[in-house]
């Protein structure tokens, strides 16, 4: 299999595997759409086996595929491009691979999401900025929640980068 096949195969895998824990454990919250999840902890997981590009495109993907089939298309363009954003930036902040730079990488691509969110709710007619602060705490949870997934998977992440030897 090439190269090219191959990067694409893992991208499109790792969009669906992004989608499936995002649905599988998305909380609605608020009146206008958000809701909470997990997926977040997988965008990490991509971004540090397969790099910042891939893993932009997987949850870019994954997240609005999400999305879209939650009933919250308002969310979707904003979607692609903070989930973009955030794997982007946590895959090129793990090309180092040691732990705490993983935690790092994490908590900034979190950071991403939840100003991303924030300015995205306060831009959009009828949320405005007290939406936005309601669903900035539950996107702070989300945060916390989705660091402390990645950081118990880093160790198989570890383990499946040796095995299969992707570099990121």
């Amino acid at each position: 299999m090439s190269i090219n096949v191959r990067r694409i195969t893992f991208t499109a895998i790792a969009a669906a595997i992004v989608f499936v824990a995002t649905r599988v454990t998305y909380i609605p919250v608020g009146t206008a759409g958000a809701y909470v999840h997990f997926g977040d902890a997988f965008i990490y997981f991509t971004a540090f086996l397969m790099g910042g590009p891939i893993a932009a495109i997987a949850a870019a993907l994954g997240s609005a595929i999400c999305d879209l089939s939650t009933g919250y298309t308002v969310y979707v363009p904003a979607t692609l491009l903070i989930k973009g954003l955030m794997g982007l930036i946590a895959g090129f902040i793990m090309k180092n691979r040691k732990f705490w730079v993983y935690v790092l990488a994490c908590a900034i691509g979190g950071a991403v999401m939840t100003a991303g969110y924030a300015l995205y709710e306060i831009c959009i007619p009828g949320f405005g900025p007290a939406y936005a602060l309601f669903n900035l705490l539950f996107n702070m949870g989300q945060w916390g929640a989705s660091i402390v997934i990645a950081a118990v998977l880093y160790p198989v992440a570890v383990r499946i980068q040796k095995v299969i030897g992707l570099a990121g």
